[in-house]
């Protein structure tokens, strides 16, 4: 069951960094959703059920208080930065989008599934593509 989720999360992770000059919109979009699916993945594995959410510092609780997995506040912080571009990517009419913004997104999306990657191995199918 898990393959799904992190294959599906490696991805977004491509379509992050492919689509960052054309379509920096989706590029935010996929980093967001490449931190969803890789953490849902983790809990359908060690769980059987995830919280229906797209908020990843929520998600990163439920780890928390599920898995006694200690999540960094740098980590919580770049999953506060990300969950917002799951809806302002693809309905806002008030935010723009750039190079620099996708960039960022990609850069927080890495950190992010990097430290996963040190707490569950199978997380590195997801980066290492």
């Amino acid at each position: 069951m898990e393959k799904f989720w992190f294959g599906k999360a490696r991805d977004f992770l491509k379509v992050a960094k492919e689509s960052k000059e054309e379509y920096p919109w989706l590029s935010c979009f996929a980093s967001q959703q490449s931190v969803e699916f890789t953490i849902k993945g983790i809990l359908m594995k060690y769980k059987g059920s995830y919280p229906f959410t797209h908020d990843l510092s929520e998600l990163l609780d439920t780890l928390n208080k599920e898995l006694s997995v200690a999540v960094p506040e740098e980590i919580m912080k770049e999953c506060d930065f990300l969950t917002p571009h799951y809806t302002q990517a693809r309905y806002s009419i008030v935010s723009s989008y750039n190079v620099r913004k996708a960039e960022n997104c990609i850069e927080s999306a890495e950190k992010v599934l990097i430290w996963l990657s040190g707490a569950f191995d199978e997380v590195k199918e997801v980066i290492n593509e």
